[in-house]
């Protein structure tokens, strides 16, 4: 058994398969699974299935059947006549990954056929949905033809049977056979390994020679960090779905990438003194022989410029069995589309690159799904807070939605979503009520995940995921990955909620009766203290015994900050003290300080109000002017759904 996370899979649909299988051996009978049957309902939602399927057991099928034969391979996925090509796509990638393998294939060598595995027709598989494992139990009854093939996904190896077992549990899970048609590679990639889904459109990312490089090490480090990869040719109408171009390629069709390498050129001596590399790209074909017949296809001329040793170190072969090489600059020039599922490692003890994650599943509910920022609901939308602590690094953020083809034969599918990263205060505790500085917005469309790749400064940021229109229900998953912990949370409270009486009704604290908030836009002049003629300023504000400060802005004495902070009152009348220090490694240094006088708090009511800060020096020297001033921004208030 696997140990672990995957121990603890949810049963779907209740049945547990030990108990099953437990059941049908003592009582000697093969399992007939009644949530699937072998019936018209299982193949299809939208029309009566063909007379000629018929449902038969792999022993009714061939003489000796088999789990594995010799064990699992991308041969061991060919398409049938289901159009699933993004789901056979991504078996062929996860089938020579024994450690992805194990995660939808538990108990391998008991789902074996033998007398001691105690054979009873029943199967199991594993899958990931929005977060949680299920574990998918099966029957072995499979579809086909008049002949006795398989109607559906199929083996190289006649007898080999895991490969259509798998998936008839996909399409367990989504209801029938059909709901499997058309989809996105990274989805069933998801599903089977709970990585996070990337898609792209390869003509928006590559316009220019930077973008190229750019994606083409992107796709390097992410094979290396054994990450599932597939592309596809835009099909422009349906009647070139599937249609088979000049090249050997095939449009609207999902192909593996098993491979992303720089080969280097030459041949001898030559080839360890000759710098000359290419850039090359291993895909694979799903239905199998169908390759492309370019530059660097199987048997090509070019491969004459390669040493003996290079090609047996990628593993070349020139068979008949769909897979290929071709350079990166070809593939760019046909493929429109790409899918990535990026395995992203979180572990905290790792010699590899590794990622903090933050996760929190979510839900929007009628009456309280905003819509996008085209409606004026959009911040009833769910919000989540999450922090960089690093002066500048990527973060990686994935939404995620209940996959709706579920509900394909209710005449609905996934729904319309997206998702802005906006800044938002420093220290932001509770819901926001205004928008600040947009960061990103994703577009919007029906895909099931929605990714981007972000460079972010220090500070705290706000995820709003959002459908197009408001009033939905739908289940998602936001997932956020930093060099740092981003410490994801769900702002609930859209204020500081009143004070705790205490247990025995003693005791009260008096509420927080206003809020302040204020931004701090610039300085300019600020004193040099380093010898490189410059300072490293940040800026603290200390109200009512809560001290917040901004981000250390490095060599600038005429620095920009525009960051917010919000403090919450229970002394409105108190002032609040401002100070701006150059950081040093051993010892901070005072650039300036200055009191916001609250007894003229009204001045700050009406709107944002600006204004000018001359720095002066603290203590004893409260008096002294000090170089340079501090441009903020002020706004108080007791209307806290102003802020």
């Amino acid at each position: 058994m696997i140990s672990g996370l995957f121990d603890s899979a949810t049963p779907y649909n209740g049945q547990k398969y030990s108990h099953l299988k437990k059941e049908c051996v003592s009582q000697g009978r093969l399992f007939e699974d009644p949530e699937f049957p072998p019936n018209s309902k299982s193949l299809f939602y939208s029309q009566r299935a063909p007379s000629y399927i018929q449902w038969k057991r792999p022993g009714d099928i061939v003489a000796d059947p088999k789990f594995f034969d010799e064990g699992a391979s991308a041969d061991d996925f060919s398409q049938g006549s289901l159009g699933n090509c993004w789901f056979v796509a991504a078996c062929s990638c996860i089938a020579e990954d024994k450690k992805l393998l194990k995660k939808i294939v538990p108990d391998m060598e008991e789902q074996e056929w033998s007398k001691d595995n105690k054979y009873a027709g029943i199967f199991h598989f594993r899958f990931w949905q929005l977060g949680e494992w299920v574990d998918v139990v099966i029957d072995d009854y499979l579809p086909v033809d008049n002949s006795g093939n398989l109607v559906y996904v199929q083996s190289k190896a006649k007898n080999e049977f895991w490969s259509a077992l798998l998936e008839k549990a996909y399409a367990k899970l989504f209801g029938d056979y059909e709901s499997l048609k058309g989809g996105q590679a990274k989805d069933a990639m998801v599903d089977m390994t709970g990585g996070v889904g990337e898609g792209f459109e390869l003509a928006d990312v590559c316009k220019s020679d930077e973008d190229k490089n750019k994606l083409f090490k992107i796709l390097k480090k992410s094979k290396e960090h054994h990450s599932l990869i597939s592309a596809s040719i835009r099909a422009t109408s349906q009647h070139d779905m599937e249609a088979k171009m000049s090249c050997g390629l095939v449009k609207g069709h999902a192909y593996s990438v098993t491979a992303v390498k720089n080969i280097r050129l030459g041949k001898g001596l030559m080839s360890y003194f000759n710098r000359e590399k290419i850039h090359m790209m291993r895909c694979r074909n799903p239905w199998g022989g169908t390759e492309w017949k370019g530059a660097w296809s199987d048997g090509s001329v070019e491969w004459q410029q390669v040493s003996s040793s290079e090609k047996k170190d990628m593993g070349l072969t020139f068979d008949e069995d769909g897979d290929f090489w071709m350079t990166y600059e070809d593939f760019l020039c046909y493929f429109t589309s790409m899918d990535i599922c990026h395995m992203l490692n979180t572990s905290f003890i790792s010699l590899s690159k590794s990622y903090r994650e933050g996760k929190a599943l979510g839900e929007w509910k009628r009456g309280k799904c905003g819509g996008c920022s085209n409606y004026p609901s959009f911040l009833q939308n769910p919000q989540y807070k999450f922090d960089v602590d690093d002066a500048e690094v990527e973060v990686m953020i994935s939404l995620e939605q209940w996959d709706g083809r579920i509900n394909r034969d209710k005449g609905r599918d996934n729904e319309t979503i997206g998702f802005c990263v906006m800044k938002t205060d420093r220290n932001r505790k509770y819901r926001m009520h205004d928008t600040l500085e947009k960061v990103q917005t994703t577009s919007y469309s029906n895909s099931r995940n929605q990714f981007v790749r972000l460079t972010l400064t220090e500070g705290r940021y706000c995820i709003i995921p959002t459908t197009f229109e408001p009033n939905v229900q739908c289940k998602f998953l936001l997932r956020v990955y930093g060099n740092s912990d981003p410490s994801l949370k769900e702002l609930y409270l859209d204020e500081p909620p009143p004070p705790d009486s205490g247990i025995f009704g003693i005791g009260g604290k008096k509420p927080k009766v206003a809020a302040t908030q204020i931004t701090v836009i610039r300085a300019e002049g600020l004193e040099v203290q380093d010898r490189d003629g410059f300072s490293d300023p940040y800026v603290v504000i200390f109200c009512e015994k809560k001290k917040e400060r901004t981000r250390i802005i490095k060599n600038n004495i005429n620095p920009e900050w525009n960051e917010r902070m919000t403090f919450y009152h229970r002394k409105p009348h108190e002032d609040i003290d401002v100070e701006i220090w150059n950081y040093n490694k051993i010892r901070d240094e005072l650039l300036g300080a200055f009191v916001i006088p609250m007894s003229d708090r009204t001045r700050y009511s009406s709107a944002h109000h600006i204004q000018k800060f001359d720095l002066f020096g603290k203590g004893k020297e409260s008096s002294m002017k000090k170089p340079g001033c501090l441009w903020l921004k002020i706004l108080h208030t007791k209307d806290m759904d102003k802020i």
